[in-house]
């Protein structure tokens, strides 16, 4: 089923933990040199968008879902860059399995892009 023959090929980041020089724990992530994958022919669907207006500020946080091969190495707090920008993985994988037959025709990750 996957690659996707009209499907898209999207990068995962992944940023690695760095120590805090302070308290010397492992709690932020570096995005300056993330490690990429590239993953071929996956589809990229709509989910759901949501304006939100302040005072001083106008946001608008899309959602979509991303579905691909069984076994894609896409965790939550990854990244996803695609045609459409750059995207942070929201959720676990919802791996798709048919319990009669054992078939995984592939994974979905929740990812979301945030602007304003």
């Amino acid at each position: 089923m996957f690659p996707l023959a009209n499907g898209q090929a999207v990068t995962r980041q992944r940023a690695p933990f760095v120590n805090d020089p302070y308290s010397g724990e492992s709690t932020e992530r570096d995005w300056d040199n993330p490690d990429e994958l590239e993953i071929e022919g996956v589809a990229i669907g709509p989910s759901s968008s949501v304006e939100s207006t302040t005072e001083n500020r106008q946001t608008v946080t899309t959602s979509m879902s991303i579905y691909g091969p069984p076994d894609m190495d896409v965790e939550p707090a990854d990244r996803i860059v695609a045609r459409s920008g750059v995207w942070e993985v929201t959720g676990e994988n919802a791996a798709w399995l048919n319990a009669f037959t054992g078939w995984r025709p592939g994974d979905e990750f929740p990812i979301r892009k945030v602007k304003g």
